[in-house]
């Protein structure tokens, strides 16, 4: 049992320090490639610098799931894994808007506007996993978690210039969760800790 929790804590120190870390960072505006970069992004592209309170809007177009890859039909998770793809763009929009900061609203759209005064998100589902559920519950402290990866852009619409690039990674361990929580609640929860890192992004210019 002692090795156990011993196991449990390096991995909870483990996932902790390089958060930590990232977290302490001074953020550049400037263009360029950054990784770590702020407290939350795994890697931005800054083409151009802008401000968020210069816009009223950030519309966030349907993500792009057609190449995300999918267990065989025949696996336990696959429809959780459908299911949470199809439900992938308003879930990100709701905590998006519950996230961010600055006083643009943010709604989702089919199609991305051509003018005012409007940032576009467009992005696309590199992987999703929901982990597993059996070690969320018996090991815990990060063991078993899911994970979702997404990389995007920002864009202004009536210029259609794009301004940001970046990829980031989430993961959810379900650690308050009954039993772990299970595979389409934890996803879920990943996805909502990417709205927030996006959120911290946008407010951060």
């Amino acid at each position: 049992m002692n090795r156990r929790l011993a196991i449990a804590l390096l991995i909870l120190v483990s996932l902790t320090l390089p958060s930590f870390a990232r977290g302490r960072k001074t953020v550049s505006k400037e263009p360029g490639t950054y990784k770590e970069w702020g407290p939350d992004i795994d890697e931005i592209e800054i083409v151009k610098t802008f401000s968020t309170n210069d816009y009223e809007k950030i519309v966030v177009t349907p993500f792009n799931t057609a190449s995300t890859p999918l267990p065989d039909e025949k696996e336990d998770s696959y429809k959780a894994i459908k299911a949470v793809l199809d439900d992938f763009t308003p879930e990100f929009t709701t905590a998006l808007q519950k996230e961010l900061k600055a006083s643009a609203k943010v709604e989702e759209a089919k199609k991305a506007p051509k003018k005012g005064k409007v940032l576009v998100l467009r992005a696309k589902v590199e992987s999703i996993d929901p982990g597993s559920r059996a070690a969320r519950y018996w090991a815990g402290f990060g063991a078993g978690a899911a994970g979702t990866k997404i990389s995007g852009e920002i864009a202004d619409a009536a210029t259609g210039a794009v301004l940001i690039r970046f990829t980031q990674a989430r993961r959810s361990g379900g650690t308050w969760k009954f039993a772990g929580g299970n595979d389409t609640t934890v996803m879920k929860d990943s996805i909502h800790a990417l709205a927030q890192d996006v959120a911290h992004l946008l407010d951060t210019f």
